[in-house]
């Protein structure tokens, strides 16, 4: 989803704690990139946006626990959705899919 939105590959990070992808932000997305990329960072446990000087960027991490556990409903529910978003042809092209959003709606729902 996300290297649909911006046009590049993000840099994927292994960390003690998680997964930390981040993904330089071109000039001048469409309304529809900025949304796809709100989606895509939406599902991580945590991201966020870095802006200095000489670079943008956004920056999402995934926890190691959230990917691990098997027995909470969360983290199954994450596992659907990543599950989800790395197949579908859809999601990958960075168009809107609506079981993409019914998966993130059940994920958030299940973290109370």
């Amino acid at each position: 989803m996300l290297t649909a939105a911006i046009g590049t590959q993000p840099r994927v990070t292994e960390t003690a704690v998680g997964i930390r992808v981040e993904a330089d932000l071109p000039a001048g997305l469409t309304e529809a990139e900025h949304a796809a990329v709100l989606a895509a960072l939406a599902t991580a446990d945590h991201f966020g946006h870095t802006l200095t000087r000489t670079a943008e960027f956004v920056w999402a991490e995934i926890s190691r626990e959230a990917t691990v556990t098997t027995t909470d409903s969360p983290d199954a529910a994450y596992r659907d959705l990543l599950a989800h978003t790395t197949t579908c042809g859809a999601c990958r092209a960075g168009a809107v899919c609506p079981t993409a959003a019914k998966l993130v709606r059940t994920w958030r729902e299940t973290r109370g």
